[in-house]
């Protein structure tokens, strides 16, 4: 139990100072849920410079109260493509909270990352990369309250020209408390090489987390000239509400005071393009 507090509260001190202040000060006497979903990877070491890269970023916010229900809700995302030296990263970050009765408050964050690389005949295309995935959940009173955290990671080496997927690597894991929907699962291609990979998980109970990290590489020999595109996505979800949807429309429908607050925050960035010397 005393890890799971450690763990908690670790969560807490990467939350921002808003939503954390919001957190320490429920009250004991007050039911609180807590969904919390973060992803993080870069890629290093590449055998070459892209020839084009690109970054996206999306986030949204949904918070719903109803009565003396409390809610708060935050995203956040990054992304970044150095071309010299060839460097890749970006992460993203959601967070749920809520206290009280009749509430629902929903993060959403997803960062991308593209990279666009003219490779010559005979030659070894190679990356390293390393990254984690960190889900964490809470509540107070079962059924009543409901809390899910979700999150993955996927990255595909595409052939450009005929649009097929030569290697690929994901992570997925997911939390919903209560419930039996907890899971943490990887899949690579066969070129894709783990250097290393752990995790950490309590599932079950009103608490339940996913701590994953991992680092690998990807190699893969061209005998002809190719063009290649890699695409990295990450998305983090989560969500809190009490009670049950269907109760809360009800309520709504009734008359009910509401207060619903959206944001959404998207940052694409222009496509940057290089000129390869022969």
């Amino acid at each position: 139990m005393k890890q799971y507090k450690k763990f908690f509260k670790g969560i807490l001190l990467l939350a921002t100072p808003m939503v954390a202040s919001s957190i320490l000060a429920t009250s004991p006497s007050q039911a609180a849920t807590l969904a919390f979903s973060k992803g993080a990877l870069n890629f290093t070491r590449f055998s070459q410079s892209p020839t084009a890269t690109s970054t996206d970023v999306d986030t949204e916010s949904l918070v719903i109260g109803i009565g003396s229900g409390m809610a708060t809700a935050f995203a956040d995302a990054e992304a970044t493509f150095i071309v010299s030296p060839p460097t890749a990263s970006n992460s993203s970050l959601s967070l749920a909270l809520g206290k009280g009765r009749d509430y629902l408050a929903l993060g959403n964050s997803q960062a991308t990352v593209i990279g666009n690389f003219d490779v010559d005949a005979n030659t070894n295309f190679s990356f390293d990369f390393l990254g984690n995935l960190t889900l964490a959940t809470s509540i107070d009173n079962p059924p009543a309250e409901n809390a899910r955290a979700f999150g993955d990671i996927f990255f595909a080496l595409f052939d450009t020209n005929n649009n097929s997927i030569l290697d690929f690597f994901s992570v997925a894991g997911n939390l919903t408390t209560e419930g039996d929907d907890d899971f943490i699962a990887a899949q690579k291609s066969d070129n894709v090489t783990f250097i290393n990979r752990g995790s950490n998980f309590n599932f079950g109970g009103k608490q339940e987390f996913i701590a994953a990290s991992f680092g690998g590489s990807l190699q893969r020999y061209f005998p002809n000239q190719t063009n290649l595109t890699l695409i990295e996505v990450k998305r983090n979800r989560a969500t809190v509400k009490a009670p049950e949807p269907s109760t809360s429309l009800a309520l709504i429908l009734c008359g009910g005071v509401v207060s619903v607050v959206w944001k959404r925050r998207r940052k694409p960035t222009a496509v940057l393009s290089f000129v390869r010397n022969s």
